[in-house]
């Protein structure tokens, strides 16, 4: 028998049919909505990358054009070479469609070009003081007029740098170096081609005195009237060179160097070993003690004068040392000592408290040849005034600002104030504290992107001070 149309079994399957098929309809329109939506936004995105690629290579392109035609003759080759790869690279990336491996590209060579601009005239030159300790000059060229040396005053090649008796400084150079310079030290900032170990690098010339060196990703070198020395990346040497006497020294203390003398003899100085030069001849290698352990007081250590009238300092016997080095100072470049002795038999020694303050010491083991070895890490230890009885103590933090961040790289200069006689750590590091209560510390830090600077300043009663600032680290 024909089915009724109006039969209502069969009009409610029809109607079941229907919102089924609507509801179908409505899911599928939304699903192509959705795939639109994420092939548009898609497509926005490699959009995006693909103008941020272009834009920073046109930026990019303009800073090697300002660079070739600013940056002197033959200097800063090997970075402009890099960034100029980097920059070639990353074009070949767009060409490619890698929009994101272009960026990356042409960030980096971005910041290298920014340096070495910075680097050029009126920029960061060569190299900077970071700290400044009694009678310090420094001279723009051959005719230049000697100037006071100031915490950070740049320094170009063609620049001399002159120390007092009593006068010490550090200077940082661009590429992360750092130089302690002694007292009664000349020398040239200079960048050159070198002949025994080639490519073009920042370094100094030695007229006379004394200078440690702490390399950082990059060696550096050191010439004198009669040598020159190659100090490998991430080492720790030392060169001194007397002109009455035409003789120098060159140790290494962390690492290894190598020397050339002018008349041809070289010598490779590994890890606590030295050479002498007498004239324009080398002497055989010889070896170092190592770095005596420091045993007490711990670091920061607090007494007061109404505790205790004196206060032992004592280290680890260094086998094959005859006798010690000791020196005790006011300041963290060990200028101006208050001890300063090379004859202790004995790994201790007792110190009389006279006066309130904050005091840095190390000491060097020294062989039975007389050479002497690295010093220890320096120690603090402060003196606190005695207090009246009954008298309350200090419940205020101290004050603690930043006044300058400057990077190079990974490398980082912070600048500020905190209170006198304060002790101060830069990322669990210690900060030496100016006797006004200024500070410079430099940090490298390693990983790349964003990351923090912390400060904790602690004064003599025990309040705390933390700062906190945000810096990205760019490892060219």
């Amino acid at each position: 028998m024909p089915s009724n149309p109006f039969d209502k079994r069969t009009r409610g399957w029809y109607t079941v049919s229907v919102d089924t098929l609507r509801g179908a309809l409505v899911l599928l329109l939304v699903a192509l909505a959705a795939g639109m939506g994420w092939l548009g936004y898609q497509r926005w995105s490699a959009g995006e990358a693909e103008r941020e690629a272009g834009d920073l290579l046109a930026e990019v392109a303009e800073l090697l054009a300002r660079a070739e035609a600013t940056r002197p003759s033959g200097a800063f080759g090997e970075e402009y070479d890099a960034a100029r790869r980097g920059y070639e690279e990353a074009v070949a990336d767009v060409e490619a469609e890698r929009y994101v491996e272009a960026v990356g590209k042409g960030k980096r060579s971005r910041a290298l070009l920014l340096a070495l601009l910075e680097a050029g005239p009126g920029g960061a030159g060569e190299a900077q003081f970071i700290g400044v300790t009694g009678g310090v000059e420094f001279r723009r060229g051959e005719r230049g007029e000697w100037e006071e040396a100031r915490a950070r005053v740049v320094l170009r090649s063609g620049d001399y740098v002159k120390t007092a008796a009593n006068g010490s400084a550090e200077i940082v150079f661009l590429d992360g170096t750092l130089y302690t310079v002694r007292p009664n030290t000349l020398f040239l900032v200079t960048r050159k081609q070198s002949q025994l170990f080639g490519g073009s690098e920042q370094a100094i010339r030695m007229e006379y005195g004394w200078v440690n060196l702490n390399t950082a990703q990059r060696g550096g070198r050191v010439e004198t009237p009669r040598a020159e020395a190659r100090v490998e990346r991430e080492s720790e040497a030392a060169v001194t060179y007397d002109q009455a006497t035409s003789s120098g020294t060159f140790v290494a203390y962390r690492g290894a160097l190598d020397v050339e003398s002018e008349s041809g003899e070289t010598r490779r100085v590994e890890a606590l070993e030295q050479v002498s030069q007498t004239r324009g001849e080398l002497s055989a290698v010889r070896q170092l003690p190592a770095a005596p352990l420091v045993l007490r007081p711990n670091d920061n250590f607090e007494t007061s004068l109404d505790a205790a009238d004196e206060l032992t300092l004592a280290w680890e016997e260094v086998p094959g040392a005859a006798r010690y080095a000791l020196q005790v100072s006011r300041s963290r470049l060990f200028v101006d000592n208050l001890i300063d002795v090379d004859s202790r038999n004995r790994p201790s020694a007792r110190l009389g408290l006279r006066g309130e303050g904050t005091y840095e010491w190390r000491v060097a083991a020294r062989g039975r040849d007389g050479l002497q070895g690295p010093w220890s890490t320096p120690r603090t230890f402060r003196v606190l005034a005695a207090r009246a009885p009954g008298e309350s103590g200090d419940l205020t933090p101290p004050p603690l600002e930043i006044d300058q961040v400057q990077a190079y790289g990974s490398i980082f200069i912070v600048s500020g104030r905190t209170e006198a006689g304060a002790s101060l750590r830069l990322n669990g590091e210690p900060v030496a504290v100016a006797a006004n209560g200024s500070f410079t510390k430099t940090l490298q830090l390693t990983a790349e992107g964003w990351a923090f600077l912390e400060l904790e300043a602690m004064d003599i009663s025990g309040n705390e001070t933390t700062l906190r600032r945000r810096v990205f680290v760019d490892t060219l």
